[in-house]
């Protein structure tokens, strides 16, 4: 078959084949390039849940010590259409406290999850920043269950000494039944 080719057919043929087998190889090598670095970011992500699983299994004692804390301390929901207002009362009564001025206080519906009944309000204030911070202060600790789930806050546009905020505040009580 070769003898029915001419010296330049038969160069062109060696051409368009070595070209044909470079670029099957270079996709070859891209395929497997890919692969390789899918795999290395898969055994990356691999050994860091393994560390983070080793992590928690060595503190497995303080985490049922926690665990226990919670069960004997988190108070249970004794009248859900009430706790909303009583967090709401005891809001009021700090934000006076600390010199707070809260603006349109409202109450969101209870939250029901594996962890918590969550009773939330929804705060907007106005005060100095050392005010806020006495405030956000005062309102933590962890016997009182009261969580801070979302905060917004901006300096008062009218007044550049005064801060404003918008608070998602939850009392969390023992999971229900």
């Amino acid at each position: 078959m070769t003898a029915n080719l001419s010296k330049r057919e038969l160069i062109l043929a060696f051409a368009v084949g070595g070209i044909l087998f470079l670029l099957v190889n270079l996709a070859v090598l891209r395929l497997v390039t890919q692969s390789r670095t899918r795999l290395l970011v898969d055994l990356s992500a691999k050994r860091q849940e393994l560390q983070s699983l080793r992590l928690f299994a060595d503190d497995a004692e303080l985490w049922e010590q926690r665990d226990a804390w919670l069960t004997a301390h988190q108070p249970p929901a004794e009248n859900l259409d009430r706790a909303g207002y009583e967090l709401l009362e005891e809001m009021k009564k700090l934000a006076q406290r600390e010199n707070v001025l809260l603006e349109k206080p409202e109450l969101q519906g209870t939250d029901k999850t594996d962890v918590a009944t969550v009773v939330p309000v929804i705060l907007q204030t106005k005060s100095t920043w050392p005010a806020l911070v006495d405030f956000l202060q005062k309102l933590q600790s962890p016997d009182r269950f009261i969580v801070v789930e979302s905060a917004d806050l901006s300096q008062d546009p009218d007044d550049n000494t005064q801060m404003r905020g918008k608070f998602r505040i939850a009392r969390w009580f023992a999971p229900s039944s």
